[in-house]
């Protein structure tokens, strides 16, 4: 069911695509038609146009007539928040770091004294 859905889907975002293939079919099924009585170079038989003029013609028009419908469904779309943010208004404190006071302390117990020779590994004898 899922892949009908999905073949469905698919088949009507290729419609305005079946409008510019409609034309090209109607011209391949009666092209003997349209190269007599629609082809605006019909007196011209050396341009040998047999009909692309008309054909031309039907897909400019194709196109016009869905960009036209595309800018019209853009102009008819709402505008969709996706975010919305409340401002914030952020309260930064004045410091001023020479009259504050230093709540540290620094104790220097720390002491290093350097022994004279190398100390030598324990002997353990079995």
């Amino acid at each position: 069911m899922k892949k009908l859905t999905a073949l469905f889907l698919l088949l009507i975002l290729q419609v305005p695509l079946f409008n510019q293939w409609g034309a090209v079919a109607y011209y391949q099924v009666n092209r003997d038609f349209i190269a007599k009585n629609l082809c605006v170079n019909k007196d011209k038989p050396k341009m040998n146009c047999n009909g692309h003029c008309y054909l031309a013609k039907q897909l400019k028009a194709a196109e016009e007539k869905e960009t036209k419908s595309n800018s019209e469904k853009l102009e008819k779309m709402p505008e969709l928040v996706l975010f919305v943010q409340k401002n914030q208004v952020i309260e930064i404190l004045h410091f001023d770091p020479i009259k504050s006071e230093n709540n540290f302390y620094y104790s220097n117990f720390y002491n290093f004294q350097i022994t004279s020779g190398l100390a030598k590994p324990p002997n353990f004898s079995v």
